[in-house]
């Protein structure tokens, strides 16, 4: 007597393996990289010839940014985590909710305003043809990461 299912589950694994194996390669190489602050200047200054002069003032702006980035991503968390708890405990969308959000907003938006501030006070420290560079890089960073 035969199995009447064995090759219906024979099928299905291999079903499952191969939908497991395209998400990866979707995941792995389709989506654009990521990446960190510490990766976009690595590949920006590679590409990028500083003088030593130069690099010394952009490692001057960079110890800056550090300390006021930390400050802004210390209070992103702290939005989030309020909210979080808000989200937790309130039973429906109200004002305490809609104050958590609006924190959150705003705690991004310093964010974002800090970042493209330390953007341009790079592109302070660079002559015409590095900026070339340097504003070609980060537009093209920015659209990576709007798709």
């Amino acid at each position: 007597m035969k199995p009447k299912f064995g090759p219906l589950l024979v099928t299905l694994f291999l079903v499952a393996i191969s939908g497991a194996g395209g998400a990866w390669v979707g995941v792995r190489l389709l989506q654009p990289p990521a990446y960190t602050h510490d990766e976009f200047h690595d590949r920006l200054f590679s590409e990028l010839p500083l003088s030593a002069a130069q690099k010394h003032l952009m490692e001057a702006l960079e110890a800056r940014y550090a300390i006021e980035n930390q400050t802004h991503r210390e209070r992103l968390a702290a939005a989030n985590l309020a909210l979080a708890d808000i989200l937790e405990s309130e039973d429906a969308y109200g004002a305490a909710a809609e104050g958590a959000v609006e924190n959150v907003h705003a705690a991004m938006l310093e964010l974002q305003k800090s970042t493209i501030r330390h953007l341009y006070e790079m592109r302070d420290i660079m002559n015409a043809d590095q900026r070339a560079i340097f504003d070609r890089y980060v537009a093209d960073t920015l659209r990576e990461y709007a798709h």
